[in-house]
């Protein structure tokens, strides 16, 4: 791992639902204010893509989301030369970094206060880009829409002028919504040239780059832009996470997982049933912490230490896995050097999910709580109460709201929570999830520090250490400090379910067979036991997908020696308590293993 070296955060910008600034941004958090409605008219028709049945082929069934409204993008206000028809062919994404970063370094003082623009790197998190490159390649397609038209058997019976007709107002009508391709339609439209418009626009010369980890691209950015820091390969560098992708096709795809909620976003919360998506940015200038304080920068707050993990193998793609949050966490106060017990408030990933909010906040306490914290003591919020999941920008704006609260030692309240998730044991770990906005007391003998947590699809995971600034405070000695290291832990099933001797034994009882099956799946999904809802589904819930499904009832049938099933649809058998039912009706006395059987998942 890297040397960490304090960085500081010398200027802030922000466009965030309801809020075209930072500042705005800020007020709203400390507001507690809820930002998620419904989908606005004029970014989709719900009349053509919402269904509330589940089951509906292609169609969302959600409708609510968290939208940026009122921002206008004027780049003559700002003093930065773009060409109108180029400006015509940016996806938001673009201008909203634009933007965004005109903020961060006015706010720092820019162009008053010079730096060395040769030195100036501008690396982002961003995923799918933004909603536009769908709008064009709709347009590019038109020929095979017009083929299927053509090629129904109710058209070839229409008369030649009437078909001519329907062929070209088809194509006239879809070519007046889309924009014409032009030369400036592709580099409008890239992930990557949303850092290189910001280089270019401003005129910086340092690298500039995209990062992709999907919800944690944004901690992935300023990781990245950290080690950069820390290894001299530049002086400041812009940092941070944007993302518009609020599109129906985002809507179906996320609700066919099952990922979404319906009525709204409630991290730690009980009730909570899905994450809301949301959109934003959220960029920050950084420095090196000794040459902020050469300079003489206003310092929001001090970057202490990162760490970031992959899952590994052994779940499903798309699950969180406890073990893989527990090693980030534990590498980013390891890598910042400082004792995790002078924490004061946990900005989590908290999504709002029925089981990620569990496994987030036991992956905290596996850390946090081996310091004898008293319960209570530490709050535990989400960003995404006030405006949803901001996929690959969610971290960054995770990150803006802790740094104006450390800068202003408030604790800042975590929105729409009115009881806590009955499946999370807050009696007895240190946190809580604090919902009025209060003066951040200072623990004794420390300052104040917060961890700010991003777990992404694909099982990747980032924590940022953050601390505030105290002038003469921040050393860059080595860690004074350990953690004992998180093992793996895995579950055998072999060792968690008794052998079974080689004489026939009574049919199997309804508590067997659920002990054996959540077993099995804890191994699978690395869960533990005793968080498995016999409700949860084995996909939507736990990312169980369907080849380990297969891989899982495989397990399952060999050991109650049930005979392979042409006509078994797994689609069927969604969920534990539906697992537990097939076992229970095709198994009886005859049916036992007469020796224990491996399973290797």
């Amino acid at each position: 791992m890297f040397e960490q070296k304090p960085i500081a955060i010398v200027g802030i910008g922000a466009i965030m639902p309801d809020a075209t600034d930072a500042k705005l941004f800020w007020e709203n958090i400390l507001k507690g204010h809820y930002s998620v409605r419904e989908v606005p008219s004029d970014r989709w028709d719900t009349n053509l893509y919402f269904n509330s049945d589940p089951t509906v082929p292609d169609k969302s069934y959600s409708k609510i989301g968290a939208w940026v409204n009122q921002f206008e993008f004027n780049p003559i206000k700002l003093r930065i030369p773009i060409p109108p028809t180029v400006i015509a062919q940016m996806d938001l994404t673009q201008q909203w970094g634009i933007a965004a970063s005109h903020q961060a370094l006015s706010d720092y003082g820019y162009p008053q206060r010079t730096f060395d623009s040769d030195r100036m790197a501008v690396i982002l998190g961003n995923s799918n880009a933004g909603e536009r490159h769908y709008r064009t390649t709709m347009r590019i397609l038109l020929p095979e829409y017009v083929q299927a038209l053509t090629q129904s058997a109710a058209f070839k019976q229409l008369p030649a002028e009437v078909q001519q007709q329907l062929v070209e107002n088809m194509q006239n009508n879809i070519r007046s919504q889309i924009p014409e391709i032009t030369e400036d339609t592709m580099s409008g439209e890239l992930s990557n040239i949303i850092a290189g418009r910001i280089a270019n626009v401003f005129n910086f010369n340092g690298p500039n780059f995209v990062t992709d980890a999907a919800c944690a691209s944004s901690l992935a950015a300023i990781q990245a832009a950290i080690q950069g820091l820390n290894t001299h390969q530049y002086d400041t560098a812009l940092a941070g996470g944007v993302d518009r992708n609020m599109g129906p096709d985002s809507y179906v795809k996320f609700c066919k997982i099952g990922a979404l909620s319906a009525d709204g976003s409630r991290p730690y919360a009980e009730g909570a049933n899905g994450f809301v998506m949301g959109e934003g940015t959220a960029i920050f200038l950084l420095k090196r912490l000794v040459d902020a304080e050469r300079d003489g920068d206003k310092i929001y707050a001090v970057i202490r230490g990162i760490g970031s993990s992959s899952d590994g193998k052994g779940k499903g793609i798309t699950a969180p896995n406890p073990i893989g949050q527990q090693k980030a966490i534990e590498r980013a106060w390891k890598n910042a050097g400082v004792t995790p017990a002078s924490v004061g408030l946990i900005e989590g990933h908290g999504t709002s999910t029925k089981v990620g909010d569990v496994v987030e906040v036991n992956s905290l306490n596996e850390i946090f709580g081996k310091f004898g914290l008293p319960s209570g003591t530490v709050a535990l919020g989400s960003v995404k109460s006030n405006i949803g999941h901001l996929k690959s920008a969610a971290g960054a704006a995770g990150m803006a709201k802790v740094a104006f609260a450390l800068d202003q030692k408030i604790l800042p309240p975590s929105a729409n929570f009115h009881k806590p998730n009955p499946n999370i044991d807050f009696e007895h770990m240190p946190f809580y999830v604090n919902t009025q906005a209060r003066p951040w007391e200072k623990p004794a003998g420390e300052i104040r520090r917060a961890g700010v947590s991003s777990f992404g699809f694909g099982g990747t995971n980032f924590h940022v250490v953050v601390e505030e600034y105290v002038p003469g405070l921040h050393s860059e000695q080595s860690p004074v400090y350990s953690i004992p290291a998180v093992a793996s832990k895995e579950v055998n099933v072999e060792t968690t379910v008794t052998p079974v001797a080689a004489v026939s034994q009574p049919a199997p009882s309804n508590e067997a067979v659920k002990e054996f099956v959540l077993a099995a799946v804890s191994e699978k999904t690395g869960y533990p036991v005793e968080m498995l809802d016999v409700e949860l589904d084995l996909e939507a819930d736990l990312g169980v997908d369907t080849v380990k499904q297969a891989e899982l009832f495989r397990t399952i049938r060999e050991h109650h020696n049930i005979p392979r099933r042409e006509d078994l649809r797994l689609s069927d058998y969604n969920t534990l308590e539906k697992v537990i039912g097939f076992v229970m009706e095709n198994s009886s006395a005859d049916d036992q293993p007469a020796v224990p059987v491996a399973t290797n998942i």
